[in-house]
């Protein structure tokens, strides 16, 4: 789970001094990641198995560099149209991708994420999150069932009394593969979120974890897309991706906290 507008929470209190952009995501890696999430819900696995197959032979002569993130500009339409999101919501995206390594196979991420209480998980995340799952989460953990979604209302707290409420849907999917089995996590903004501040608006967000079988452990790669309007707040954009990046190895630290 990557709670990307924990950005927002280092918005508000940085010192607003520009640093160096992560470097541009390799072809591949962008357009893998955005094949991925395009394709993470097909009824036919094989285009998704073929993707996530590809990702994990790209991560193994890249894993380095991508622990150091990566700037992701691309999110193809039909990826949007495929969950339902308005097109105009999600104008101006820009992304982030880091990989981590967790301590724990992909079953018992899976696991983490779904039955575990998230502000338990992430307590300095989240305030609130209110899941109302769509089919049997336990159905999707014990392996009988090869997905599961949910609806859930979250509320974040940030400095300078910024609160964001959100209204997401987040989709999980069991991969099978030759060496073991992956877990494959889509969310998105159902709507705008809502912000206590006028200086602040998130029309739009996706993200995109990949969780694959390393001897035991979990090699994880987050994408985040994120459209963030931030006024005549001078933060600027190589900032805000910086701290995007840094939320994701955060949440995943918390991740592997909670799992050890």
């Amino acid at each position: 789970m990557s709670d990307s507008f924990r950005v927002l929470s280092a918005m508000a209190s940085l010192s607003l001094i520009g640093c160096k952009p992560p470097p541009d995501a390799p072809n591949t890696l962008e357009s893998l990641a955005a094949y991925l999430f395009e394709h993470a819900a097909d009824d036919d696995p094989d285009a998704l198995k073929a993707g996530v197959e590809n990702l994990d032979r790209w991560l193994d002569g890249n894993l380095a560099e991508a622990r150091d993130g990566y700037t992701i500009h691309t999110l193809s339409t039909d990826a949007i149209d495929g969950v339902a999101v308005d097109p105009v919501h999600a104008d101006g995206l820009v992304g982030a991708a880091v990989a981590t390594t967790l301590p724990k196979g992909p079953m018992r991420v899976a696991r983490a994420l779904t039955m575990a209480d998230p502000t338990k998980v992430f307590p300095d995340t989240f305030m609130v999150y209110e899941r109302d799952w769509l089919d049997d989460p336990s159905c999707f953990v014990d392996r009988e069932c090869g997905s599961t979604s949910l609806h859930a209302h979250t509320v974040s707290a940030y400095p300078m009394s910024l609160e964001v409420a959100s209204d997401i849907k987040a989709e999980y999917r069991w991969v099978e593969l030759d060496d073991g089995v992956a877990m494959v996590q889509r969310t998105w903004l159902r709507r705008p979120a809502e912000v206590s501040k006028d200086w602040v608006a998130v029309p739009a967000q996706f993200f995109l974890s990949v969780n694959l079988p390393q001897r035991g452990k979990t090699r994880r790669l987050q994408t985040t897309w994120i459209a963030a309007e931030l006024g005549d707040t001078p933060v600027p954009e190589a900032t805000a991706l910086n701290m995007v990046i840094d939320s994701m190895v955060s949440s995943d630290e918390k991740l592997s906290e909670w799992m050890r």
